[in-house]
């Protein structure tokens, strides 16, 4: 998944939705007083009359402003003749920033961006004026400006924008060669700016619209607003709140769809230099790994907890990753939102997608492997086992009770019968043995021949898998009084102790069973045990006395033991708890 989003976000895929993921980081900060706001807004354009004004009318606002450090008309005072009051207002202020507009193509190479053509003030304001500068912004392909350029290109002369003439000028900086652009620095005098390749800035824009000091254009020229406001400031003149006015822009901070003036997106540019406010993207190259290294970190720790735990701690990693974001945005470091959290979620819904699948293969093979063995409700048992203590696959030791019946004259009677009708009684005993043991939470190890060997205590532990084993023997001889009109009895052996149980076999074939001596004991009190008999022995015996009462019916001899073996015979009983027969 990580490698999937890395050449995703090498090949620029979706990559409006990664810019605006961004936006999120821009927060509220205190513009500062340094930038004052003069706007031709609705209540100017009722005091003075329909736009466009008189130049003679800017005239005045200028030297109405003459307190301030520098001043910038946001308005386009194109090749015609200016009115010789805009002129003389100018050179006297000697602080009066125009704009230019620049043509610029769609597309453009590495490198400053080559503008088509420049429209520019008239020459006599170009003459007086204390710079001249770029107003471009370039919106993104979802219509947000998030970078404008710090210069552009005309044939062999080199244009700034009009923001850093502004700063030049209050910060006394000589007009001198303009800025140059060099490996990710756009370099002007004292000024050290990081741009892209194209020259272009991020702006850290300090609110949504409205958030830099506003005067009403009207109130500056009838001094409701005094000249002391604009002491030392930067003055930036603009159309603002104007109805119908056309510069505007949708921003990063503009929530809810509402768009910026283009003299406050300009007043965003400065206060972003003048305050070293700058921002710089991470690498592409840092981009990758950082995906690719959460993608791992993901593949890494999900497995290794409990799947509970899984969407806790990818939502951990993932509010943990945009906290390191908003803190390095505040540093000036932009970090990508987009591809890292798909690559979080891509790479949880993945590992958990992948423990789904081995979980319903562990659920096919456990129900494949007990199924055939043990009740419905013990294989939901085994099913609903915490991961953290798994049934052991492979063979363990541990004490279970081992029980063995066997039909009492079947071999007999099938000399009479049809092979047919003997396999019809066979499989009527068997099945009905088998349902016998599920019900007293035994597993069914194997049908021999003519009976079956159940474990009980295994695969799950019981705590009174001696009782059980008692308890479904009985049953089992109640069995055979009703399947066939009680014509054939059983003999049945039971013994307790330690055993391997588990997967025993090769790699094509392999049994769930238990080997040892435990299970060599009951098979020999099973062939002792004469049809409708019980054998049980002293270790059986002693797991089981607090609830029943027993007689020992004496030593006896078995295959491959030496010594003789007490045994103990149990008396079938229809009632609970257990008894043994004290009789002979």
């Amino acid at each position: 998944m990580g490698l999937i989003l890395s050449l995703a976000r090498g090949g620029g895929l979706v990559s409006t939705w990664r810019l605006r993921s961004t936006d999120f980081l821009h927060g509220d900060v205190p513009p500062g007083e340094e930038i004052i706001i003069v706007a031709i807004d609705d209540a100017s354009i009722a005091q003075l009359g329909p736009w466009p004004w008189p130049h003679s009318t800017h005239a005045q606002l200028i030297e109405a402003l003459t307190q301030a450090r520098v001043i910038s008309l946001d308005v386009l005072f194109e090749a015609t003749e200016p009115d010789s009051a805009l002129v003389k207002a100018t050179a006297g202020a000697g602080n009066v920033v125009y704009p230019i507009m620049a043509v610029l193509p769609e597309r453009a190479g590495p490198g400053l961006i080559p503008a088509q053509a420049l429209i520019e003030p008239a020459p006599a304001l170009q003459t007086n004026a204390a710079g001249l500068g770029t107003v471009n912004v370039l919106p993104d392909s979802d219509g947000v400006v998030r970078r404008v350029p710090l210069a552009v290109q005309k044939d062999d002369r080199q244009v700034e924008a009009l923001n850093l003439q502004i700063l030049r000028h209050y910060l006394g900086l000589p007009p001198g060669p303009p800025g140059e652009l060099n490996t990710g620095i756009f370099v002007a005098d004292a000024l050290a700016i990081p741009v892209d390749q194209w020259g272009r800035m991020i702006v850290n824009f300090v609110g949504e619209p409205g958030t830099f000091s506003t005067v009403s254009y009207a109130d500056v020229l009838s001094g409701v607003a005094p000249p002391e406001t604009f002491r030392g400031k930067i003055v930036l003149v603009g159309q603002m709140e104007l109805t119908g006015g056309g510069d505007h822009h949708l921003v990063p901070t503009s929530h809810g769809g509402r768009p910026m003036a283009g003299v406050e997106v300009q007043a965003n540019i400065i206060h972003t230099i003048l305050k070293h406010r700058y921002l710089r993207e991470q690498s592409l190259v840092s981009d990758v790994a950082l995906i690719l290294g959460l993608a791992l970190l993901s593949g890494l720790v999900l497995p290794r907890i409990r799947p509970v735990w899984s969407l806790p701690c990818s939502l951990f990693l993932g509010i943990a990753y945009w906290l390191l974001a908003f803190v390095a945005f505040d540093r000036g470091l932009v970090l990508d939102l987009l591809y890292p959290t798909a690559s979080l979620t891509m790479s949880h819904v993945a590992i958990v997608m992948g423990r789904f699948v081995i979980e319903q293969r562990r659920r096919h093979r456990v129900t494949d492997l007990f199924g055939r063995y043990v009740s419905p409700e013990i294989v939901r048992d085994i099913l609903s086992r915490s991961e953290t203590a798994p049934i052991e696959l492979g063979g363990e030791q541990r004490e279970i009770t081992v029980l063995f019946a066997d039909i009492r004259g079947f071999t007999a009677l099938s000399e009479h019968l049809s092979p047919r009708r003997v396999v019809e009684i066979l499989n009527q005993h068997l099945a009905r043995m088998a349902e016998v043991v599920f019900e007293h939470r035994g597993t069914v190890d194997k049908f021999t021949g003519d009976g079956l060997m159940a474990l009980f205590g295994a695969p799950l532990p019981q705590a009174s898998h001696a009782a059980q084993a008692v308890r479904a023997a009985l049953a089992l001889q109640a069995c055979a009084q009703q399947v066939n009109d009680g014509t054939l009895q059983y003999g049945i052996g039971i013994h307790t102790g330690e055993a391997v149980v588990g997967n025993i076999g090769s790699q094509r074939r392999l049994d769930y069973t238990a080997i040892g001596d435990t299970v060599n004991l009951a098979s020999r009190l099973e062939s002792l045990a004469t049809p409708g008999q019980i054998l049980i022995s002293q270790a059986t015996y002693e797991h089981t006395q607090d609830e029943i009462q027993a007689r020992e019916i004496g030593p006896s001899l078995v295959k491959g033991r030496q010594e003789p073996v007490i045994v103990y015979k149990v008396k079938s009983s229809d009632v609970f708890p257990l008894t043994l027969d004290g009789s002979a």
